[in-house]
């Protein structure tokens, strides 16, 4: 044993040793009575403390840090650190800070998010806060503690520090075994057990900079309000805004060496010009690439003057290339193909195949920016960069308007002009049509009266009649000019595959992430040629209308996302389905039930817009196939024409293959629009057997009486049906009850069974197109080796999907 760590740890001990004598004693001279029966008690602890800490010794020389100390018999999960919170939903956070200046910043920031009420929105938390000089040892214990301040100005934290493999001071920052130059860095780090009570989770902000840290700390609550605790990964590691080192801790809450990312190296640059700087993230670009961004935006600078005179004065502008979106999301918490950022005048963008001849016209914004700034009216801001960008979405803005216009899918002046309006819009739709709008401004009023209204668009009720009149005008000028592509439409193969889990939300591990490439390649090694991507929106009451928000969080299923695990499904020939889904809160899609025709009218028109994205975003990147709905049992059997209705304009934008995938029962049995889709999709999570333990025999005879069900449907129509879901836990007797919540039971053997009897089922069967089973993550460490869950992955049933599919 190292003879200094030993002496350490006897130092240590005998230290906790004193202390504890010392109490004994002090509770004699105060007159606390201390019978001779407690006195060998105190003496037995001593002992007992004594050897714990020599054992204890032992076990330091070969640790490159500890694990929590919890005292319970299993370190807590991720999922019960976060369960414990979302069972709470409060927040205690403890600002450190020993100027009375800023110590009053912190309360002046803090009260007004401490009075707002708990919403129903997940992100959503109850705020106090107190300084860390006056919080007491109850509230460590007992709350959810979110922790901000310089390391020495916050005692408290230095105590929570001690029990987490980080260190800071002035000259570094240690993560486990690796040391980062402390350059006034800022050390974010998320649900971390509190070694006062480990089944609740402690946060914090901390660095060496006490301003610093207040102003980003307060750019995290103006921005997350009750959600300012959120953050991407596990613990992050901030150079000024950007994020340079961060990683997720492992299932012992040290660094996870998986999951470390040291961006702080920094880029490479690749040409530096007296206007322009360029620089590469992990050889994104080369110097040719650097060449042709100047030559366009010497070239279209030129252009923009002619439009928006003069000149501006400021930094240069510095591009950032990054290889592809996890990389770009990781180091600057932005995932959009590309942005720019106004304060350090640079512009960020993802520089690859699936983006190629692609602009979306950032860095235009960044010089509009500049001469103009922000216009009082979103739509102008958007379009007037669109409007120089030649390839915006590869064929440029005016060939997709026409696409909009000629389908019908147009926005109108009003809704152009309604920022509350666009909140809720897609971004395709908003910003295809700001290109157009501002173009049709231009034309219309010229040059100068244009530039004059940028900045306060203020119209009269009259002017905002006769330009309503001259935009429809000039929408139908633009539609008889639009000369559609035909795309190559790919016939509907005999589909072996899954519905593709967005299951990480830590960008590294979602659709746009390395795992999720590695994912996509298992499964076409198992013999897969298809897959569902699964993009999500949700609602929480399923009798009011309510818009449907579009997914933009950095780790979430975002177009990025989305973009990147269709493209890369499609370099491995796989058959790509878009089948965006509605989480219902408390419920689910066929639960929702408007209770007047107005409501349902209005329902159908907030869905519409949402399943238009993701037809538009389809028909962009060539995606082979959408389902424009997924188990809307009441919607379906009560509106079938208003269903029709969506359908035909979907098809006036894309012109891939569309279907609906319907839950098994009632709606898939009842539908009555199936003639007006290209195959059937059904949802198929019929019961097996309702016995304990039937045998395959049994089983396969109750799937026989399904497939009549199915047959029917499929004489009726004439249509190919694919099941667009089908699946099994891992549980005990799956085959009861598919759909329902798990037990704790784990039993694959029973899971593999049923995918043998559904496999041998279908085989050969001429209505039958396919299969895309439920499901297959998008990592695959997802849960952990045994779990219950859905997915085959790494269990018996995954050698079953690979026999059946190499067929």
């Amino acid at each position: 044993m190292n003879n200094t760590i030993f002496f350490i740890g006897i130092v240590k001990y005998a230290g906790i040793v004193a202390w504890f004598l010392s109490f004994h004693y002090l509770k004699q001279v105060i007159g606390i009575k201390v019978d001779m029966k407690r006195n060998h008690i105190v003496v037995t602890l001593v002992i007992a403390l004594l050897a714990v800490g020599m054992a204890s010794v032992q076990l330091m020389s070969g640790a490159e840090h500890a694990p929590v100390d919890t005292g319970l018999d299993s370190v807590p999960t991720k999922r019960q650190l976060r369960r414990s919170f979302f069972d709470k939903r409060e927040i205690l956070v403890v600002y450190g800070a020993t100027d009375s200046l800023l110590a009053q910043r912190y309360k002046e920031l803090l009260k007004p998010l401490s009075r707002q009420e708990v919403t129903s929105s997940w992100r959503s938390a109850k705020v106090t806060f107190k300084n860390a000089s006056s919080v007491n040892e109850e509230d460590l214990q007992q709350q959810v503690v979110f922790m901000v301040g310089a390391i020495d100005e916050h005692a408290v934290l230095q105590r929570f520090l001690a029990n987490t493999p980080f260190y800071v001071d002035n000259a570094k920052i240690k993560i486990g075994a690796k040391s980062i130059a402390n350059d006034n860095a800022l050390l974010s780090v998320g649900f971390y057990p509190s070694p006062l009570n480990p089944t609740l989770p402690f946060t914090f902000i901390t660095g060496t900079d006490p301003t610093r840290i207040f102003n980003f700390f307060a750019e995290r609550v103006t921005n997350g309000g009750q959600g300012f605790y959120r953050q991407n990964l596990d613990y992050e590691v901030y150079h000024g805004p950007k994020r340079v080192v961060l990683g997720d801790f492992d299932a012992q809450w040290k660094i996870d060496a998986t999951t470390f990312f040291d961006f702080s190296k920094g880029p490479k640059e690749l040409l530096n010009t007296e206007s322009y700087r360029f620089v590469a993230h992990n050889n994104a670009a080369d110097v040719a690439t650097a060449r042709e961004t100047l030559d366009r935006m010497q070239r279209m600078t030129a252009t923009i003057n002619d439009v928006v005179p003069g000149t501006v004065t400021a930094s240069k502008i510095t591009y950032h290339y990054y290889a592809n979106m996890e990389e770009k999301g990781l180091m600057t918490g932005n995932t959009d193909q590309a942005h720019m950022d106004t304060l350090s005048n640079t512009v960020h963008i993802i520089a690859n195949e699936a983006y190629k001849d692609n602009h979306t016209g950032k860095d235009y914004a960044l010089l509009l920016h500049r001469k103009l700034g922000s216009s009082n009216t979103d739509i102008l801001t958007k379009g007037l960069p669109i409007y120089f960008t030649e390839t915006w979405q590869k064929k440029g803005y005016r060939y997709w308007a026409g696409q909009l216009i000629a389908s019908d899918n147009f926005l109108t002046v009003s809704q152009l002009l309604d920022n509350d309006f666009l909140q809720w819009e897609s971004a395709l739709v908003r910003d295809c049509m700001a290109g157009l709008f501002t173009e049709f401004l231009l034309d219309t009023w010229g040059r100068e009266k244009y530039l004059a209204a940028y900045a306060d668009l203020d119209l009269t009720p009259k002017e905002l009649e006769l330009l309503e009149l001259q935009w429809q005008d000039y929408l139908l000028t633009v539609a008889n000019n639009h000369s559609p592509e035909k795309r190559p439409v790919k016939a509907l193969p005999y589909v072996k595959g899954f519905n593709f889990a967005h299951e990480g939300y830590n960008i590294y591990n979602g659709y746009g992430s390395g795992k999720a490439t590695e994912s996509l390649r298992k499964q076409k090694d198992m013999g897969s040629n298809a897959v569902a991507i699964v993009p999500y929106s949700g609602i929480n009451d399923i009798h009011t209308p309510t818009a449907f928000r579009f997914s933009d969080h950095a780790g979430g299923e975002n177009d990025e996302s989305v973009v990147h695990a269709a493209s890369v499904a499609r370099t491995m020939d796989m058959y790509t389905v878009l089948k965006p889904q509605i989480f219902v809160g408390g419920s689910w899609p066929g639960g929702i039930d408007m209770q007047t025709d107005a409501d349902w009218e209005l329902f159908f028109d907030h869905y519409y817009r949402w399943i238009r994205h993701y037809a538009f975003l389809a028909e962009i990147y060539d995606i082979d196939a959408l389902c424009i709905g997924v188990e809307f049992t009441k919607a379906t059997l009560l509106h079938p024409d208003a269903w029709r209705k969506m359908i035909q304009k979907t098809r006036g934008l894309y012109s891939g293959q569309i279907t609906y995938a319907a839950n098994w029962g009632e709606e898939f049995e009842n539908i009555a629009f199936w003639d007006d889709l290209d195959f059937i999709g059904l949802n198929s999570y019929y019961p097996l057997s309702k016995k304990d333990n039937p045998t395959n025999v049994e089983m396969a005879a109750k799937f026989d009486t399904i497939k009549t069900k199915i047959k029917t449907v499929y004489d009726r129509f004439k249509k190919p049906i694919v099941f667009t879901e089908i699946g099994f836990r891992s549980i005990d007797a799956p085959w009861k009850n598919p759909h329902a919540e798990a037990d704790e039971s784990i039993n694959q053997e029973m899971q593999q069974r049923c995918y043998e009897i559904i496999f041998q089922g279908i085989e050969n069967e001429p209505w039958c197109q396919g299969i895309l089973w439920w499901k297959y993550p998008s990592y695959l460490e997802y849960r952990g080796v045994d779990n219950n869950a859905f997915t085959p992955n790494n269990k018996l049933a995954d050698e079953t999907v690979r026999k059946w599919f190499s067929k």
